[in-house]
């Protein structure tokens, strides 16, 4: 699958319908402005909603955890440029809920005049039928460990150590599968909790960066404003500013 041309998005949700069939597979289709027009039945229930009626119209920060938005969004922007995202190895989660490891490919949806006019993408579980999926089967101990352990010290050593293997295939899988280090990861996922905390919560910067694995405020702020481009205060500030009343 490499374009995707209708008239409208309502042809394409009407042509996407067949996926219902699918198991373990989410399918969507937003506008250009990032609202669900389309989404199978696996897909709305899993945030909540009894009929696709429920879903139509909203967009990922109303279904997910703000970080985990963000970096949705995130690939949607590329994808609305005209670039596809293959296979992206994911965490999906609805609000208040514990996530699932999912496997994500989104495309570009063209008009007939060639404009991008808003996006398809397909999210398939990996449960044990599609564990057998190469990246997950050699990242899932490693990512899962960050992931629950990602508030206490981690070194790659001890990563490596508690996956039981060694820090050179740790470090080889990261950079074959995800184009980053295991350390690189690790601050990653602390960046994307602590921003969820400081976006959610009304705990002082401090102690969240002590609940989310940074060694002090300052050490935090560095690698906060490295990723984002704005120092957590400016951060919490802006979102704040942006709520409507």
């Amino acid at each position: 699958m490499t374009t995707l041309t209708y008239p409208s998005l309502d042809g394409a949700a009407h042509n996407f319908a067949m996926l219902d069939l699918i198991p373990d597979t989410h399918a969507w289709i937003k506008d250009v402005h990032g609202c669900f027009v389309y989404g199978n039945r696996l897909f709305f229930e899993r945030f909540g909603f009894t009929s696709l009626q429920g879903l139509l119209g909203k967009c990922d920060y109303d279904l997910a955890p703000a970080a985990l938005a963000e970096n949705y969004c995130n690939d949607d922007a590329q994808v609305l440029k005209g670039n596809v995202v293959n296979d992206r190895l994911e965490l999906i989660a609805a609000k208040g809920q514990p996530g699932d490891w999912f496997l994500t490919s989104k495309w570009p949806i063209y008009n007939l005049q060639g404009q991008v006019i808003g996006s398809f993408g397909i999210s398939r579980h990996l449960n044990k039928t599609e564990g057998k999926a190469i990246p997950f089967r050699e990242l899932r101990a490693p990512i899962d460990y960050i992931c629950q352990h990602f508030a206490s010290a981690i070194s790659v050593d001890s990563l490596a150590l508690a996956c039981n293997i060694s820090v050179s295939a740790l470090e080889r899988r990261f950079r074959k599968h995800l184009k980053k280090t295991p350390h690189q990861y690790i601050v990653e996922v602390r960046l994307d909790n602590a921003r969820q905390m400081l976006r959610e919560t009304d705990k002082p910067i401090g102690t969240i960066a002590l609940e989310t694995g940074f060694a002090d405020h300052s050490h935090f702020t560095r690698a906060f404003t490295r990723k984002f481009g704005v120092a957590p205060s400016v951060d919490r500030r802006d979102r704040v500013s942006a709520q409507p009343a």
